[in-house]
């Protein structure tokens, strides 16, 4: 799993995040994340890190509007 998350934390994505953010927090977030996808039956790698890029991208652009998570 710790690989997953070096490979997401090395991503151009990271970038996208504002500064006031950091790097050890992000990193703990995107590390539940996945543990909870991993968790849930998820296993394949390249899965869970494509989750876990949407997942920086959500955390960029904030929850999608048209959802209310209902």
């Amino acid at each position: 799993m710790e690989e997953i998350i070096d490979r997401i934390m090395n991503s151009e994505e990271i970038n996208l995040l504002p500064d006031n953010q950091s790097r050890i927090e992000i990193k703990a977030k995107i590390g539940s994340y996945i543990a909870t996808l991993s968790s849930a039956g998820q296993r394949d790698p390249d899965r869970l890190t494509e989750y876990g890029l949407a997942y920086v991208r959500e955390l960029h652009r904030g929850p999608d509007r048209r959802y209310t998570g209902c």
